[in-house]
């Protein structure tokens, strides 16, 4: 199975909210901002909600889980 890293640049997030429709693992803050809520997942739904945000705020990275 393949785990995926999700990194937010709070500093590019526009609180589009895209990225909390997509995947449960990524939500928006108190203020309307995305933050990781884990940092990780195995959903390959993180590289639609990274493709869609419109200020590339959302870097995914992925490891094989051992």
């Amino acid at each position: 199975m393949t785990r995926y890293t999700v990194e937010i640049d709070a500093s590019l997030c526009g609180g589009f909210g895209t990225c909390a429709e997509l995947t449960p693992d990524i939500v928006l803050d108190d203020f309307g901002f995305a933050v990781a809520r884990n940092g990780e997942s195995d959903d390959p739904a993180v590289h639609e909600a990274a493709a869609r945000c419109p200020m590339a705020a959302i870097r995914i990275s992925e490891r094989k889980a051992a």
